[in-house]
């Protein structure tokens, strides 16, 4: 339920605050994030004091990706090809600018996320029978659904030039592909 409620977030910053398809972009984005954030917890959960050598490595490759996506979303929906360097501001002020408006559907998120760490992976006991490896790979199969469906769904916000109803189509198919991602990563306890 806080998953969709998190996920719903987005339709009332583009319904009531004015968000754009950068904003959305950026968020959604930003919350890959605060899933590598908690799977660097999982990683200690499970390895214990093999996390300090599978974290940093985990933090390095997963950050590369995320480095990369974000600089495709910044180009293709937030800056735009078109426009000039010189436009853009100081680094700090221009990512306060980009993140500051979204800082609330970001601590849903990062809320979403947590209880789902806590109820499933600590409560559920999901951690019994996980192994390091699988940790390591298990945030890209979420991650690329997720990517593929705003990235898509980004380019068919900018063909249908209808910035409210393409965007609360892209919010509805993101929420779908996570949820369906959500349940099938939870449907059933890891055993031992």
């Amino acid at each position: 339920i806080f998953l969709i409620f998190a996920n719903l977030i987005p339709l009332a910053g583009v319904l009531f605050s004015d968000w754009n398809l950068g904003d959305v972009m950026v968020l959604f984005w930003a919350e890959s994030a605060v899933i590598g954030f908690y799977n660097v917890l999982k990683l200690f959960v499970v390895s214990k004091f093999g996390a300090l050598f599978a974290a940093p490595f985990f933090i390095g490759h997963y950050g590369g990706f995320m480095a990369g996506h974000f600089l495709f979303i910044y180009y293709m929906f937030v800056r735009g090809f078109e426009s000039s360097i010189s436009q853009e501001g100081p680094v700090l002020t221009s990512l306060a600018n980009l993140f500051g408006p979204l800082r609330w559907a970001l601590l849903a998120l990062f809320i979403s996320h947590g209880i789902s760490f806590v109820v499933n992976f600590l409560g559920r006991k999901e951690y019994i029978g996980m192994t390091t490896q699988k940790l390591m790979s298990d945030p890209y199969q979420r991650i690329i659904l997720m990517h593929v469906t705003i990235i898509f769904g980004g380019w068919l916000v900018m063909l249908l030039k209808a910035p409210i109803l393409a965007l609360a189509l892209l919010i509805l198919l993101k929420t779908g592909a996570d949820l369906s991602a959500h349940q099938k990563q939870h449907a059933t306890p890891q055993k031992a």
